[in-house]
């Protein structure tokens, strides 16, 4: 069984097809234009692994937060996708799928995606035991509420972290909006 994994939360499309230590990832920023370039990358990244659309069997889709309507796009594509292939869908926080490629055991991190107004959204993680543990959860901050130390600025989720993170996740995604 193959999963894909699909995030457009940021500016960035992360997108990418893997099973164990097999896949092909793929993060393109696109700015506001994801849903012309999501179909035809989906299609490239299946074409260039080799896989089918009925070989996926599970979906991990980022949550946000992020733009409304890019949490849309990614969650109206998944879920389109899911019921076509009769694929399970999970969700994990596009936050923790940006930090955890970066994420060192012990040692907090806080990524941050740049919103609207001079504000940012942001969560603070940590990995202890090799599993992810929300330290702060997802809120939107001023400048002046960022920590002093451990900070991630605009870092895309990553794919493969999208992935791995499938381990932790529950079944279902819901948007984060913040």
């Amino acid at each position: 069984m193959w999963t894909l994994t699909l995030d457009t939360a940021t500016p960035y499309l992360a997108l990418g097809v893997f099973r164990r230590e097999e896949g092909l990832g793929r993060v393109v920023r696109v700015e506001r234009r994801h849903e012309e370039v999501l179909f035809g990358l989906l299609e490239e990244v299946l074409r260039e692994v080799g896989v089918r659309g009925e070989e996926i069997g599970a979906l991990v889709l980022g949550e946000g937060p992020g733009s409304y309507t890019g949490l849309r796009i990614a969650l109206a594509a998944g879920l389109g996708l899911s019921l076509a292939l009769g694929a399970k869908v999970y969700g994990i926080s596009s936050l923790l799928a940006a930090a955890w490629p970066f994420l060192e055991e012990g040692k907090p991190l806080t990524p941050l995606f740049t919103a609207r107004n001079r504000l940012y959204y942001g969560a603070t993680y940590l990995k202890e035991g090799g599993r992810p543990r929300e330290v702060a959860p997802p809120r939107r901050m001023r400048p002046e509420e960022l920590p002093q130390e451990g900070l991630l600025l605009d870092a895309p989720p990553d794919p493969r972290a999208l992935y791995e993170l499938l381990l932790f996740a529950r079944e279902g995604a819901e948007p984060l909006y913040l």
